[in-house]
């Protein structure tokens, strides 16, 4: 079997965020919640992917636990950066850097170039 477990819903998730971010509504009133939602539908697509391959039998994670906490970081990693700088006592990008170090986010996940 060769992907599409769940129909591709991936692709579907990942467009609809995308035209809900990149509206000009959407980006004059709420540019976070905007900054966001782009980068939510991007992680959810690659998290989706990993996860119909594996089921699939198109490819393998080979660790669970390990796999399901690097999808978590990665969508914390997405919110966190949208978030304003003020709300982080010991600064933003530390906080980001240390979450991606304890869930390993960036080393499971690598951002489309």
């Amino acid at each position: 079997m060769s992907g599409g477990r769940w129909d591709y819903v991936g692709s579907r998730i990942r467009t609809g965020l995308e035209e809900i971010a990149q509206s000009e509504e959407v980006k004059e009133r709420w540019p976070r919640l905007a900054e966001a939602l782009d980068r939510l539908g991007q992680v959810l697509y690659m998290v989706e992917h990993d996860m119909d391959w594996d089921l699939s039998a198109d490819s393998y994670i080979d660790d669970d636990p390990a796999f399901e906490k690097a999808a978590l970081g990665k969508l914390l990693d997405a919110t966190l950066r949208a978030l304003p700088d003020d709300l982080f006592e010991r600064g933003k990008w530390a906080t980001i850097q240390a979450w991606q170090e304890r869930t390993g986010s960036e080393r499971y996940f690598k951002e489309p170039s």
